[in-house]
């Protein structure tokens, strides 16, 4: 009995004792840099009239992010995208790279490693038929 005295005696004050204990806690252990790998979508944009794109493109580019855990546990793959801007473009290789530069990150967050580093698209001309 008198152990349930002092368990709820000012007991509204250890809740919130409680509260801001795991509060702190929670903020320092977010605050920490962590890395997370993500599968992110790949898109190609813009693609000109009479060309198509010949051989295998990746459906997706692997990223390793850096930055507080906090941050890194409300980003999803989702919500990121890469895409290739193939606009005035002609038929041939075209080589992209930087894709650092290309990918859409939240500000805070820092791209450690993307795979492939490099694409290569090849657009061929599209063969047309003919008309009788």
């Amino acid at each position: 009995m008198i152990f349930w005295r002092l368990l709820v005696n000012n007991l509204s004050l250890k809740l919130l004792a409680l509260l801001l204990a795991v509060s702190l806690w929670l903020l320092a252990t977010g605050a920490k840099d962590s890395e997370r790998d993500l599968s992110i979508p790949l898109a190609l944009r813009n693609l000109p009239a009479g060309l198509s794109v010949a051989g295998p493109l990746p459906d997706t580019v692997e990223v390793t992010v850096s930055g507080p855990r906090i941050r890194l546990l409300g980003l999803r793959s989702e919500e990121l995208s890469l895409s290739l801007d193939l606009r005035n473009l002609r038929e041939g290789t075209v080589t992209f790279s930087g894709m650092e530069k290309r990918l859409r990150i939240p500000p805070g967050i820092t791209v450690m490693r993307i795979y492939p580093a490099v694409i290569d698209v090849k657009l061929v001309r599209t063969q047309r038929r003919g008309v009788k």
